[in-house]
């Protein structure tokens, strides 16, 4: 019975999702009410707030889904090669464009460099960690890439992503040495 419980709580929280993603290319993010998503969804408001506190909730949630997924094909690649993880990261970024396009416009961008941070340095203190840098010089190390990458995304998709992954991940690595 919990497996089920569990499989219909992921699929309300999809369909609240692509609620408001679909509400986002509509109208602007402030003006977008709870009663819309539901409504939208197909969700009752029970539903909703069983599941999320307010709408930037519902960004916050995907977005650690996100992170949480790259980083698990980063750990599956097991790769040090900074132009192929910058490549894989460009990658996985440009299938969720309409969700960053929805960032940008709505002025939720910070959003995303709040969560890239924390899995950033999740990654440096765990399967990416290194003795090259000391405690201080880590998290200033963490703290820059972290605005840099969040930047040069940011860029890339408002420039509508015309540049490949690869030649963003040559980019990205020639930035790096």
């Amino acid at each position: 019975m919990k497996k089920i419980k569990n499989t219909q709580n992921v699929l309300v929280k999809d369909w609240i999702f692509s609620a408001l993603m679909l509400l986002m290319q509509k109208k602007p993010f402030q003006e977008i009410t709870i009663t819309e998503i539901t409504n939208k969804a197909g969700v009752s408001r029970m539903a909703y707030y069983r599941n999320y506190k307010s709408k930037e909730d519902i960004i916050i949630t995907y977005l650690d889904e996100l992170f949480e997924e790259y980083s698990q094909e980063l750990l599956a690649h097991k790769s040090n090669d900074p132009y192929k993880n910058a490549r894989l990261f460009f990658a996985y970024f440009r299938k969720h464009a309409i969700f960053l396009k929805n960032l940008i416009n709505s002025n939720l961008t910070f959003l995303i460099l709040e969560r890239f941070d924390s899995y950033l340095y999740a990654l440096f203190k765990g399967p990416f960690s290194s003795n090259a840098y000391s405690p201080a010089e880590e998290k200033y190390t963490i703290a820059y890439t972290a605005g840099g990458i969040y930047k040069i995304l940011l860029t890339w998709a408002k420039d509508g992503f015309h540049e490949s992954d690869e030649k963003m991940a040559t980019i990205i690595t020639n930035l790096l040495q």
